[in-house]
């Protein structure tokens, strides 16, 4: 059997086996640690590529990229208020870099990316609400797309540019035979080549964008952040091979393509998992110029953007996969690492820089931080017996210092660098709290601890005394103001639980966030199950929550603008603000609703809700 099979079968087998819960998985130690740091190399030619692949396939015992003998060759192919509002943008993590979104404003209309398609609403003044225009594939790729999906991931607003990034898959149907009387065949759709795009449109006239520029990269989008008027697009392919021949990544212009220059891609010299490209895009949305930077590795899962650097974090877990039996399962348990790739950035210019290596993996973005040249990360190190570590890297990604052995049984919720200050929570039955202190790089300490019930998945900066968590508490959504002015004993100053059996996307989604420390306001959407007795059925509300959050008076809410009940089941998915209007956006409908006295100003169904389809009333009764 191929050994890209044998993996497949063994993957299949441990997943099936795990539901079950009748055998475990571990990961067998092998081989020496590899080295922190350290560059990258670059190929010299196609048969290094091909050579390289071939011997990490016979070093490691498996394939870790795709043999696809279903796909033919790559070719080329198409694919009476105030006038000057001020308003909210989306919430990022590094100010001066913008992240992609699906609600985007610009003072006084609204752009909403919704699966396939971006509307254009006039939001300002709240009286005038209506759609204006409604960009779909077509509008956004440049062409009819007779055999392509698309899916937008977000959006950005500069100048006058529509910024649309978005996945796209070409796909083709073949005739199947399906032997009933009705019908002679149905039609089986197969994917085939992927391709992560930026596609630019001039928005001076609204109600008529012109599209500009669109290119794109092999693979579906990973990530992406604008600073200026620079767009850096991270698309993910996995490596395929056709009749022994690694099939290059591609490069897309708008209306043809043609493979990256091999001599443009970099790996990982001690990798034993060569199973994806890593292709990045610099786009200058103004002009359209752009370059192209890949590098060859395991699958990426967390990107990080400063404002001079773009870090991709790849988790690996040390030697290989095998089955074992429960009940003879080892004492001691594998552990993950993760390899960080540094790729500095200026304009156009991406040059991959280093790589370095840590114990455990990231939860998430806001687990790196870089401050004055060093990259912050804090991991967790293991699935049964966790424990957190944080480090410290240099400007080559080689350890200055670390702190290990945090939270013993624990594993991270959250973290949120500060200055020379990391906020860390983990998790088990209670919340410890950490604040941890790095100023200096070669010895990070914690300064104090906090236990609490409950946990806080989302920490946001409020002022240089306070931190803002919103978690769960006892099947609640916890809303915490930590205060830090003692960075040796921090408390948790005020919190406010919603009703029980309540959740919100913002525990696990910064950009559902939304606060503003001058208007002392926090908006964040909820959805909430109601148990109702004697008749013991569940009821549903859906919307957002509207809190008042100050440093002297704590946390209180102030109101909730409800989107949905019952079958109609409208979640928020983002609020903004323009001027004294609030709007929160669901996948169908818009609302504006006062921030002098919480009064309905207007709503706007701007797509069609999938539960239209089911519940067609629901639409008029709204």
């Amino acid at each position: 059997m191929n050994s890209y099979l044998r993996i497949a079968l063994a993957v299949c087998i441990a997943a099936t086996a795990l539901t079950a819960g009748t055998i475990a998985y571990a990961m067998t130690r092998g081989g020496d640690q590899m080295p922190y740091g350290g560059l990258l190399q670059s190929f010299s030619s196609y048969k290094e590529l091909r050579e390289f692949l071939e011997d990490m396939d016979t070093y490691s015992g498996s394939s870790a990229f795709y043999r696809s003998p279903m796909l033919s060759p790559q070719t080329s192919g198409e694919m009476s208020y105030d006038t000057s509002p001020s308003y909210s943008t989306t919430n990022v993590q590094v100010a001066g870099v913008d992240e992609d979104d699906i609600v985007k404003t610009d003072g006084e209309h609204l752009y909403i990316a919704s699966y396939d398609k971006v509307t254009i609403v006039k939001a300002y003044p709240p009286s005038d609400l209506a759609n204006v225009t409604v960009l779909d594939i077509e509008d956004l790729l440049g062409f009819k797309p007779h055999n392509t999906s698309a899916y937008v991931s977000g959006i950005y607003l500069f100048d006058t540019r529509l910024v649309v990034v978005l996945s796209a898959y070409e796909w083709w149907t073949s005739g199947v035979e399906y032997g009933g009387d009705d019908y002679d065949y149905y039609v089986a759709y197969r994917w085939g080549k992927e391709r992560a795009v930026v596609s630019v449109l001039d928005i001076q006239d609204v109600t008529a964008p012109a599209l500009q520029f669109s290119y794109g990269v092999t693979g579906y989008v990973l990530s992406s952040r604008m600073i200026d008027s620079y767009v850096y697009l991270v698309g993910q392919s996995s490596i395929l091979v056709l009749e022994e021949r690694p099939l290059l990544p591609l490069a897309w212009d708008g209306s043809s393509s043609e493979e990256v220059d091999v001599q443009d891609i970099y790996y990982d010299p001690e990798t034993r998992d060569a199973s994806a490209f890593m292709n990045l895009l610099a786009l200058d949305v103004l002009h359209g110029d752009h370059e192209t930077t890949t590098i060859m590795t395991g699958h990426a899962s967390t990107v990080y953007m400063s404002l001079d650097a773009m870090y991709l974090s790849v988790q690996k877990w040390s030697g290989e996969m095998v089955l074992i039996d429960a009940a003879s399962a080892p004492e001691e348990e594998s552990s993950s690492r993760t390899t960080i790739f540094k790729v500095v950035v200026d304009g156009l210019t991406m040059v991959n820089v280093a790589r370095g290596d840590v114990n455990g993996w990231l939860l998430n973005q806001f687990s790196m931080d870089e401050k004055d040249g060093n990259l912050r990360v804090a991991t967790t190190t293991s699935w049964s017996n966790p424990e957190s570590a944080v480090y410290v890297l240099g400007s080559d990604l080689s350890v200055l210092g670390s702190l290990t052995g945090l939270a013993p049984s624990e594993r991270i919720y959250s973290a949120r660098f500060l200055g020379d200050t990391l906020y860390l929570v983990t998790f088990r039955q209670v919340d410890p709290f950490f604040v941890i202190d790095l100023s200096d790089s070669a010895q990070p300490k914690v300064l104090g601890e906090l236990k609490i019930p409950g946990f806080s998945s989302y920490l946001h900066p409020v002022d240089e005394d306070h931190v803002l968590g919103i978690g769960s508490e006892n099947g609640s959504v916890k809303i915490s103001l930590y205060n830090v002015s003692d960075p040796t004993d921090p408390t948790e100053q005020s919190k406010y639980l919603l009703p029980q059996w309540s959740s919100t996307i913002a525990e696990h989604n910064h950009k559902a966030v939304l606060f503003d420390l001058e208007k002392e306001l926090l908006v964040i959407p909820a959805q909430v199950a109601y148990y109702e007795e004697p008749s013991y059925n569940w009821t549903y509300w859906s919307g957002a929550y509207l809190f008042n959050v100050s440093v002297d008076d704590g946390v209180s809410v102030w109101g909730t603008v409800a989107h949905g009940s019952g079958f109609n089941y409208d979640s928020v998915l983002r609020s903004l603000y323009i001027g004294d209007t609030l709007y929160t956006v669901s996948d169908s409908v818009v609302k504006a609703t006062s921030l002098t006295d919480l009064s309905a100003e207007g709503e706007l169904i701007y797509n069609t809700p999938y539960w239209w389809y089911y519940y067609p009333t629901a639409v008029a009764s709204e």
